[in-house]
């Protein structure tokens, strides 16, 4: 049987694709987030340093992914340029970044449908059988096929773009530069930008989209490129407009306050009888984000399983649909059990740490992509000396200081548990290594007999 995929995503897809993974839960607080931790100037020069540094990452992955156009493509990067041990950390650490991270996707489409339907919410039972049946339909949908999970992907995006618009408008029209003074606040001052930055680093989560889902882009020699940096192009500007508006809309210490702040904001000027349907968009605009993620956590574990360092069985693609199914159909097994926890013992309680933790996860594969892209890119020919390297490769080294300070700014805590969730990756990596040695003996076993006998 054929495994490879289907090249079925063009460009407009893909860029939603980019768009809909990074513009997911998160936005929706990240006003109350930067008002509680930093003034309007620090939050905007935080969005500034944070949007340069991610798109110097995204070059990367743009890059590598329009050269080497594989689906889970960052496994096969590490692997090349760094060996096998490198690869399988690679897909290890964002594999389950990535399940964990999902996780926290249906749990907020829950408690944001709950506000509109509340026996979603008051019943546990009713809450997990509605989250596990919107999860198992979006796996349902990807086994299908990326065409038909993208395109409804899209639709979504669109969707959730044009609640930001609307957002925006509102709070362009009751906009109150007031509001903004001062913009540097004695206790929210420059002093504030690193913690500030760190918060909004989280937003651009998922920017290696397009070069994940590389091996079913059309044209990926133009298209992984141009959809990147055209959907963090988009995500940035739309970042900013709403974290400024939502500034000027609402006066700094209300919006520290609030629990939900765009819908609070909309509220204020339009009326409570609109909350409602607020919600219940904004719910539905998450499911896109959810179905893409489910989209790029399996294209991870099926290059893994592919190149022999996860199970093979992640690799195996459907007779008919083509598409990697028991990739994903573990990884949502996984996220099931995690609502079981959740509806057991209250994960909400987790929600920021998961999401922490699920972060952590992607950025050394972050910095370790930028390195491998001087090893598999660079000319061959080329000059080897410190300064040529550094001459060639400033914006690899830029990326790769930005995503080290961004590691050191998750905290402690954080950085912690990610480096005990590499640790347990090391045994895995063993026994997979070992299976595969013993696997290869055998082979050769066989062709020795073989020869004998001829």
């Amino acid at each position: 049987m054929n495994n490879k995929l289907k090249k079925e995503i063009g460009l407009f897809v893909a860029t939603a694709l980019v768009i809909g993974n990074m513009m997911g839960a998160g936005i929706f607080m990240l006003p109350k987030q930067l008002a509680q931790v930093g003034g309007v100037g620090s939050s905007i020069i935080a969005w500034i340093i944070t949007g340069i540094g991610a798109m110097t990452l995204a070059i990367t992955f743009a890059n590598l992914g329009s050269k080497i156009p594989k689906s889970g493509g960052i496994v096969d990067y590490s692997k090349n340029a760094f060996g096998d041990f490198m690869g399988f950390m690679t897909g290890w650490l964002y594999w389950n970044g990535s399940w964990i991270g999902n996780t926290t996707l249906f749990v907020v489409i829950l408690s944001y449908f709950g506000q509109v339907f509340t026996t979603l919410t008051n019943s546990p039972l009713i809450g997990f059988l509605f989250c596990s049946a919107i999860l198992w339909t979006f796996t349902y949908i990807n086994i299908r096929g990326a065409k038909a999970a993208s395109k409804l992907g899209t639709v979504i995006t669109v969707f959730k773009i044009c609640l930001f618009v609307f957002f925006i408008i509102i709070a362009a029209i009751n906009f109150n530069k007031d509001n903004l003074m001062p913009m540097f606040p004695a206790d929210r001052g420059v002093q504030t930008i690193p913690l500030t930055a760190a918060i909004t680093l989280w937003a651009f989560m998922g920017l290696e989209t397009a070069s994940i889902t590389s091996g079913e882009i059309k044209n990926p020699e133009k298209n992984v490129k141009r959809s990147t940096i055209l959907g963090i192009g988009i995500s940035t500007i739309l970042y900013i407009l709403i974290s400024v508006l939502a500034m000027g809309a609402m006066p700094q210490s209300e919006l520290a306050q609030t629990s939900a702040p765009i819908s609070d904001i909309i509220a204020k000027f339009l009326g409570s009888g609109v909350v409602k349907y607020l919600n219940v968009a904004i719910a539905i605009s998450i499911c896109g984000t959810a179905l893409g993620w489910l989209l790029s956590t399996a294209r991870v574990a099926y290059a893994a399983g592919d190149q022999g360092i996860f199970p093979k069985a992640f690799a195996k693609l459907h007779p008919k649909y083509e598409t990697p199914y028991i990739a994903l159909i573990v990884g949502s097994t996984l996220v099931n059990i995690m609502f079981l926890m959740n509806f057991i013992q209250g994960l909400s309680n987790a929600y920021n740490f998961i999401v922490l933790l699920a972060t952590i996860s992607y950025l050394p594969i972050y910095a370790v992509t930028t390195i491998a892209e001087i090893m598999l890119l660079r000319k061959k020919t080329q000059k080897l000396s410190v300064l040529s390297i550094i001459k060639s490769s400033f914006r690899n080294i830029v990326g790769f200081i930005f995503a080290i300070w961004a590691i050191s700014s998750a905290g402690g805590e954080a950085v912690m548990y990610g480096f005990l969730l590499m640790m347990l990756g090391v045994p895995v990596y063993a026994y997979m290594k070992i299976k595969r040695e013993n696997t290869n003996d055998t082979t050769n076993q066989g062709f020795d007999d073989e020869s004998k006998a001829s």
